[in-house]
Parts: C-alpha cells; structure tokens; sequence
C-alpha cells in the first residue's frame, strides 16, 4: 500500500491539496481545493481504470454552467484511458470545493460484475473513455458521505488497513450500482429542465435544513413545483423519496455527532428535530443496527 499527500499550486490562484491511496486494484483520492479564475488542466493517466468521481462540497454560491453536468452530491463513473485529456475546472470564489475518486481497474470491476444489474451490463458495453456521460450519474445518498469519511479515517493500519478499504470500496461501489440501476432513462424522463432546477433546489434545502420541520406542501410551495411531480420526480432524480432521504441526511448527521463531537444522545435528539428522545433513538436502532447511545 502507498499513501502519499500533495500540494498543488501555481501562480494563477489555483490551490490543491490532495491525499492518495493506492492498493491491490484500487485507487483512492481525497482532494479540497481553490480556483481564483476558470482554468484548464490537463492529465495524463498511467493506466486504465474505472473511475467513479464525487463532488463532494461546492463553493456556496457557485452558478453552473450548462456545460458543467456535475453538481455538488453528485457522482460519475466513467471509463479512464492513459491518453491525454483536459478538464475544465470553475473559479471557486476563494471558497474551498472537494471531491473523492475511487479508481478500480477492469480485473476488480469483473470481478463483481453481473448482467442483473442492468447499469453494470450497459456500462461495460460503453466503450468511450475519458468523457462522462450523464446516462452514469446519479445523486450521492448520505450512506455514501459516511463511508468515504469512514475510509480517510480508517481504524487500521498495514495489511488490514487495505482489507478494510478494499471492503468499504466494494461497499461504496455496490451503492453506486444501486442508485444507477434505479435511475430512470433520461430519455424516458418527463421532467423538464425547469422541473429538475426545482428538484434540485428542494434536495440542497433538505441538505441545510434538516432538523426544522417540513412537509411536501411547504417544499412544493417553495421551489414552484406541484406535489405530485415533486415526489415522482425526487425519487426518480434521486432514487428515493423525500422523506427517505429527510431520515438518511438526519440520522448520518446523527451517527457524526455521536461519534465525533461526542454529544449527548438527547442533545442529538434535539438537533435532529426529535421532540422525544426515544423516538429519535427508536428511528437510529432501525436505521444503524444499534441505539445511539452505544456509540458512546
């Protein structure tokens, strides 16, 4: 196993810094960084790999382009080849952006690979490399933070902390293929970029705001979409419902305070918008195997 930690930086305000694992078949990279002004940079791979890329966290405030397909609590995958390639990366307004990439190679993707899944079977039939296409892209769940945290933050070292990451890899990927199998086909979609402007709106504003109340008729209201699409439309955006992903934001949020900031369970219980404690720690045992309170 290899772990290096770079920094990137150049004379036009773009800064990097950039912390790599590499082992077995798998590649992993944890980058934050700053962009003064639109840039272009270029790469190179040294081999061919498939890459599934998170956008983690974006500079708040940032205008995307019609050009630019992936946002922030979003992922890609895609075909990388060792053959040049340029990205265009936005200004950051001096705000830090980050993101995560998981490199496996075609040997580890064949070995998990089955025709049941029916984004494993249209994606080994894509053959384009160094280009995503939107057709592999789908909405990050809050499980997905969690196990990326959890892999930068391994409890192991040496030879197990490879089969630790291996494992999480595995699990990370298989979470992919869940979401991209229940994407529905752009091309069978009734959603309108209007439509999708407003979904997207919607699921920010649960990402900020999920421990105040909130209802299907409050968020409609808000991004100017009827109920009925907004609930088809998030869970075929997103690949699940609203308050499915309402529970999942909370209670990753939950798990982190428990295990990071090492507060109290009704403290938690509040934050989370839970009036009752055990209510809270009922809705955490179903959702994690486990009451909050043995975290501790």
């Amino acid at each position: 196993m290899q772990e290096k930690k770079n920094t990137i930086a150049d004379e036009s305000g773009y800064y990097m810094q950039l912390d790599e694992i590499t082992f077995n078949q798998v590649d992993m990279k944890w980058g934050n960084y700053v962009n003064a002004r639109e840039k272009v940079l270029s790469f190179h791979p040294s081999r061919t790999a498939i890459v599934s890329h998170f956008r983690m966290f974006d500079a708040p405030g940032t205008i995307y382009k019609q050009s630019q397909m992936l946002r922030e609590k979003q992922f890609v995958v895609y075909r990388e080849a060792p053959e040049s390639y340029d990205l265009l990366v936005p200004p950051t307004r001096d705000k830090v952006r980050s993101f995560f990439e998981l490199a496996i190679t075609d040997g580890f993707f064949n070995s998990i690979f089955t025709e049941e899944s029916s984004f494993m079977a249209r994606f080994d039939n894509y053959k384009d490399t160094n280009t995503p296409s939107a057709d592999f892209m789908a909405a990050m769940s809050p499980a997905m933070y969690s196990i990326i945290h959890d892999m930068q933050h391994a409890p192991y070292q040496g030879y197990l902390k490879g089969v630790y990451l291996e494992a999480k890899a595995i699990e990370l990927f298989l979470m992919q293929v869940q979401q991209l199998d229940e994407k529905k086909p752009a091309n069978n979609s009734n959603l309108t970029p209007a439509d999708i402007e407003s979904l997207h709106a919607i699921h920010d504003h649960i990402g900020l705001y999920y421990h105040q109340p909130c209802s299907i008729l409050s968020l409609s209201r808000m991004a100017g979409i009827n109920q009925m699409k907004l609930k088809a439309g998030f869970k075929e955006l997103f690949g699940t419902t609203v308050f499915g992903y309402l529970s999942d934001v909370r209670m990753q949020e939950a798990k982190r305070l428990l295990q990071e900031e090492k507060l109290y369970v009704n403290e938690v219980a509040d934050r989370m918008g839970y009036k009752h404690p055990h209510h809270f720690a009922a809705a955490f045992r179903r959702k994690f195997g486990v009451t909050p309170g043995s975290l501790k």
